[in-house]
């Protein structure tokens, strides 16, 4: 406390100690003006968050900083430039989306074009290890995905995003070191951010922008209106350096004027004309580049707004195109080459409010609309009380998350924590406008995310420390859905509670082909713990990449193949159902039972998710295919994979290479293959040994004629740190992985029967699965747990009524009896005409029901989308209207 109104003091004494030399617009401004410097000390004197942060950012500066005073030059040496004497390049040329060559030479260095468009294997060793004065652009790197760290020097043309990395690296440092002067005024932290800027800025003003003679880049370059080149990378979409270069410069600018580069004279500009000059080559070029729709568009706008608000009014340049002239390129003009904000959000699902793209890029674009918004607020303009579709946008966010904050894997994406900035600036928002209930309900969400370590308010950036307002409330429990089904994404989830202990969570949705969705079949993920146990892989390099292929077709998911990968699929029943206006679904059947049933093209699969207490419940997987050849993939985490009998006793796998390529060239990458000819019931045993307790996924699956059992290692799961446990199956390390080869027997009438559990070392529930029936177009399965509870659990394809015993009745899509002890505990019927066990019994008044009747503390409650006939107790059937947990008399 005292550090910091010994700083609040200082500044006071500051605050009118100096005035810029070139008069304009006010500075800064797009993040905080001088007059909210009071309030932004306030707020880190009184929050212990915002507090935090300001001390983490100190820290992190202080050795950079300190260095400068006696070094100035160890920090500039490492941004990425041309350095060589007689190359410092003016013009570079583009060659199959590559750099290509330099030519010209400048005064001064200039900066350094990122050496190609594509990712590599590479992140940068630590500043501190990095090349000083690098001529060559050559960079030191470690590798992603080996797990060796050490160092290789990556060549400049195969340096991926290395060069981009570095030079953004620096000017982080650069702006965070132009805000502490903001708040402190110590020209310490001027001296070290301008020089840094000073090289940046001079070294961009002196390049023009790449010139692609063949247009790889699908257009030529250079200030020309086409293709996908920005000013400084190779996508439009990439240029983002400028983000901070504007930031940092809007909080020096006043600094910068009254200590300008000797360098100026020599071009005959002020600081304001050159840094304008440089801000609107960015703007101007990328106006014009990357195409009108999807996440280019957006992104693009994300990279321009600071360029753009960072500007003078529009009568101080010659001509006339200044803050006031671009803004409306965002807010309302529409080109050949941009849609604005109105075009932007008629994009979004008006019923879903998705984003049509996989969830890494759907989640990213109402973060980026909020983050621009805000800063457009501070400027007069309010885009979010124009368009009410961006904050339900922004909500709409949540649906994709799992039980620990991160996001569903599907598509192009790596999954991970959402995007917790879009909730920061609802808040800002809602705080500024005076809606506190709103602001209650993203309070919690930030809260959520906070509380499961997802997101850290204590590392806050410069934005987060100026706009950032403080948490409202004390709840931390997020908007809950059981089913959530978005149709353009052809993805469902169904949830059964919502936290990492004891909800339970699947997906199953199929396949497209653009918007980075993927060709992965008809495919399914299920959680327990939290965790996507059974997930969709997401370990490729790059888009590039050889093994992309992989990950982005069936072979990465949990499907079957051949045949459908991609296509519309036709949800035949789902409950909790998802009505057509409506993201989520409305009401509740059962507290135990949620399953979808759908089909696309030659397969139709069928995924219940049953609860039998607290802390434990299992999933059902029936999965049909109208061909005779199959293979059943099923990708899982785990150390190991341990193939058995229905009795437990292991099965002799004998080393093979001979899975063929004929069902996918990307087999080629499952490795280590092992076999047993096995047509019986067999369960396989995943293990996660590397967390205490361990962790465990059991599978059984219904025996069919004509199979062979493999067991392989398959590409790693992802390169995150965060999404498995204990980084199982992170690269280098294999995903132990299941392929049921099913020859000569049609699937659709034999299918794919499997029931998974996942539980922690020592809570295993199930006690023993069993066949019940087999028939062509109907399977019962009976689970029975160590609790006492017992189901049976029934599919059928077409309208027959069953008898899986003599008191066992069905009709319909999918049925439950389950009983604990021989008592009664509930009928489940989804989508069907009739279910029965004993004396109880549920019927369809109309064509088909979704229906429970259930048994609690001695009393029996009923829930019916439609009218139901009830039998009970050996009474008379007697006729109920629809309803939700109502009593029966």
């Amino acid at each position: 406390m005292y550090k910091l109104n010994i700083l609040l003091f200082i500044v006071i004494i500051a605050m009118g100690s100096c005035a810029p030399k070139q008069k304009g617009k006010v500075y800064p401004s797009i993040y905080a003006t001088p007059e909210e410097q009071h309030a932004i000390l306030e707020k880190i004197d009184s929050h212990d968050w915002a507090k935090s942060s300001w001390i983490n950012m100190l820290d992190e500066l202080q050795p950079y900083v300190d260095r400068h005073q006696s070094d100035p030059e160890w920090i500039v040496s490492r941004l990425a430039m041309y350095w060589e004497e007689g190359a410092h390049y003016t013009q570079c040329y583009i060659k199959k989306q590559d750099w290509d060559y330099g030519e010209g030479n400048a005064p001064v260095p200039t900066v350094r074009l990122p050496g190609m468009r594509r990712w590599n294997d590479y992140v940068n060793v630590p500043l501190e290890d990095r090349i000083p004065y690098n001529k060559s652009g050559d960079m030191l790197g470690i590798s992603r995905s080996s797990g060796d760290p050490t160092p290789v020097l990556v060549p400049y043309k195969k340096s991926g995003h290395m060069i981009r990395q570095n030079n953004m690296e620096i000017l982080k440092l650069a702006e965070k070191a132009a805000f502490a002067y903001y708040v402190t005024k110590d020209e310490k932290y001027a001296k070290f951010s301008s020089d840094i800027l000073w090289t940046w800025l001079l070294g961009t003003y002196y390049m023009q922008p790449p010139l692609d003679p063949e247009k790889s880049s699908k257009g030529p370059g250079g200030y020309e209106p086409g293709g996908i080149l920005g000013y400084y990378d190779y996508e439009v979409i990439h240029d983002d350096r400028q983000d901070v270069a504007a930031s940092t410069y809007d909080f020096l600018h006043d600094y910068m004027c009254e200590n300008e580069h000797p360098h100026l004279k020599e071009i005959g500009k002020n600081t304001t004309q050159m840094a304008g000059e440089v801000f609107k080559r960015f703007i101007e070029i990328d106006l014009v580049r990357g195409g009108k729709k999807g996440n280019w568009n957006v992104n693009r706008y994300r990279h321009l707004m600071n360029s753009i608000l960072v500007l003078e009014p529009n009568d101080f340049y010659e001509d006339g195109k200044g803050r006031e002239y671009y803004i409306p390129f965002y807010t309302e003009i529409e080109t050949d080459y941009l849609d604005p904000l109105p075009n932007i959000m008629s994009v979004y699902d008006s019923i879903t409010g998705l984003w049509p793209e996989s969830p890494g890029y759907a989640s990213s674009m109402i973060p980026t609309v909020m983050q621009m918004g805000i800063k457009l607020y501070k400027n007069g303009v309010n885009t979010m009380a124009e368009y009410p579709i961006i904050p339900k946008a922004a909500m709409g966010n949540l649906g994709w998350l799992d039980a620990r904050g991160n996001l569903v894997v599907f598509g192009d994406m790596r999954g991970g924590p959402s995007n917790i900035s879009v909730f920061e600036n609802l808040l800002t928002y809602y705080t500024l406008e005076g809606d506190m209930d709103n602001a209650k309900t993203v309070s919690a969400v930030i809260r959520k995310a906070v509380n499961s370590g997802q997101y850290s308010r204590e590392h806050l950036g410069v934005e987060g420390l100026c706009l950032n307002k403080p948490l409202v409330g004390s709840s931390s429990d997020l908007p809950f859905h059981r089913a959530a089904y978005s149709p353009f994404h052809r993805h469902i989830i169904m949830k059964n509670k919502n936290d990492e202990e004891k909800g339970m969570m699947f997906t199953l949705y199929g396949g497209r082909k653009g918007s980075h969705l993927s060709d992965n079949g008809l495919a399914l993920q299920f959680y327990g713990k939290g965790w996507a146990l059974a997930p969709d892989g997401a370990a490729y390099e790059s888009y590039w990449t050889p093994d992309f292929k992989y990950y982005h077709g069936a072979t990465g998911a949990n499907t079957i193949v051949p045949g459908y990968t991609k296509g519309p699929i036709t949800v035949e029943a789902m409950d909790p159902k998802v009505d057509d206006h409506s993201f989520y679904n409305r009401e509740e059947t059962s507290p135990n039972c949620s399953f979808a049933d759908v089909s696309a093209a030659e397969k139709r699969r069928l995924v219940a998710m049953v609860r039998t207490s607290e802390t434990s419940g299992y999933y059902v997987d029936i999965f049909r295919s109208d061909q005779d050849d199959n293979d059943y993939i099923h990708h899982n985490l785990g150390n190991t994979a341990t193939l058995l009998d229905a009795d437990g006793k292991a099965l002799n796998l004998k080393k093979v290479n001979d899975l063929g390529t004929a069902y996918s060239s990307m087999y080629e990458y499952f490795k280590n293959q092992r076999k047993v000819a096995f047509s019986n019931d067999f369960v396989v045993q995943w293990h996660i040994g590397d967390v205490s307790p361990a962790l465990y996924t059991d599978m059984w699956m219904m025996g069919q004629v004509n199979r062979q059992v493999y067991l392989v290692d398959a590409p790693p799961t992802t390169i995150r740190e965060d999404v498995t446990p204990g980084q199982m199956n992170k690269a280098p390390q294999n995903t132990p992985t299941l392929i049921v080869r099913q020859t000569n027997n049609n699937a659709k009438n034999s299918p794919f029967v499997a029931v998974f559990e996942a539980y922690n070392e020592g809570e295993k529930s199930i006690s023993e699965i069993q066949k019940v029936v087999r028939q062509d177009c109907f399977v019962c399965v009976k689970v029975r747990s160590k609790n006492g509870s017992t189901q049976h659990v029934f599919n059928a394809i077409d309208d027959q009524v069953y008898k899986a015993s003599k008191d066992l009745e069905f009709q319909g899509s999918f049925g439950i009896c389950s009983q604990n002890k021989e008592r009664f505990e509930y009928l489940y019927l989804g989508r069907g005409k009739k279910i029965k066990i004993g004396n109880y019994q549920l019927q369809a008044v109309g064509a088909t029901v979704s229906a429970e009747l259930r048994a609690v503390d001695g009393k029996l409650y009923y829930s019916a989308d439609a009218p139901v006939l009830i039998q009970k107790d050996n009474t008379q059937e007697k006729e109920y209207p629809s309803g939700y947990n109502i009593l029966i008399d």
